[in-house]
């Protein structure tokens, strides 16, 4: 964890949820892979922003890390052993309790990834200790036996459904996942996690990412996009061809007279899920432009004294 996530974001440790979303999708646009073609280290940065944003968006997750900060959490080396201690710059080693707080005096173990894997839902198992709910106690296990796995998926597959596949030490997983999946979604794979003393094994959870797109975004089983519109075609109307996030492509009737964020809606081309399908809701970023030739500010003079006569 040597790099400051609110620092790759460019934005203060107070942020805002909206500040850290909006300065995530900037970034997020400038470093697609698709519009750095012929930057080898253009996939990395984009990774690196996506993974920042899934921490700080997300509010469990942005306090533990928080938390992890304040204790020196950025120092390296910084060594950890299971349960959450873990060395400061200083030398000293801290354990975290459930509140933020900490007391010392325990020797190195495992590496600081562990612990931070733990936290933030990477290939490591969950903390230690007995579980409340069906899953944990009623299965006569400690969730220290399972394991956990976070898969990466683009707005495009979260849409067509499929299957998500990887190898976890000698064992090759598949699971399916439908249309419309939300992000988070988490899947269960029993037995699948780290060998019990009782000659059973603990079970394996799968995380569900959804990588946002740096053109759409989803609420509920809406897909929003916002295009760029000219104040001449929004006054006079016009078409356009729309390419979806499924890649195919729309013909989108602008209205004359579409006001500034006017929203258009197209039916059927939101998310589907089984529980039905939404729209495509399309808004309209009406560009002013900021210099005129002398012969429109000609007739838009005319057309501004013909207006005044009526």
């Amino acid at each position: 964890m040597s790099e400051d996530y609110y620092k790759l974001l460019g934005v203060p440790e107070k942020a805002d949820a909206q500040t850290i979303k909006k300065a995530y999708r900037k970034l997020a646009r400038e470093l697609h892979p698709d519009k750095n073609p012929d930057d080898p280290t253009a996939e990395g940065r984009f990774k690196e922003v996506q993974n920042a944003y899934d921490i700080l968006s997300d509010d469990a997750k942005r306090r533990q890390y928080d938390r992890m900060k304040r204790y020196g959490g950025q120092g390296d080396p910084t060594r950890t052993r299971p349960g959450g201690n873990y060395r400061r710059p200083d030398g000293t080693y801290v354990r975290m309790d459930p509140n933020g707080g900490a007391d010392g005096g325990f020797d190195p173990g495992d590496g600081f990834n562990d612990i931070f894997e733990r936290f933030f839902g990477g290939a490591q198992g969950g903390p230690g200790g007995p579980r409340s709910g069906p899953t944990g106690s009623q299965a006569g296990h400690s969730e220290a036996y399972d394991r956990k796995r976070t898969v990466r998926i683009s707005f495009e597959r979260m849409l067509q459904g499929g299957q998500i596949s990887f190898k976890l030490d000698d064992d090759h997983i598949k699971l399916p996942f439908p249309k419309g999946v939300k992000d988070g979604h988490k899947l269960r794979v029993r037995y699948k996690g780290r060998n019990l003393p009782n000659g059973t094994r603990g079970d394996l959870y799968v995380t569900i990412r959804v990588d946002e797109d740096p053109t759409f975004w989803r609420e509920e089983l809406a897909i929003h996009t916002k295009i760029n519109v000219s104040a001449f075609d929004a006054m006079l109307g016009t078409s356009i061809n729309l390419k979806t996030p499924l890649q195919t492509v729309l013909k989108l009737n602008i209205p004359a007279g579409s006001q500034p964020e006017s929203k258009l809606r197209v039916r059927g081309h939101g998310v589907e899920t089984e529980a039905g399908k939404g729209d495509l809701i399309v808004r309209l970023d009406v560009r002013i432009p900021d210099s005129l030739t002398e012969v429109q500010k000609d007739l838009i003079q005319q057309a501004k004294a013909a207006a005044k006569s009526e």
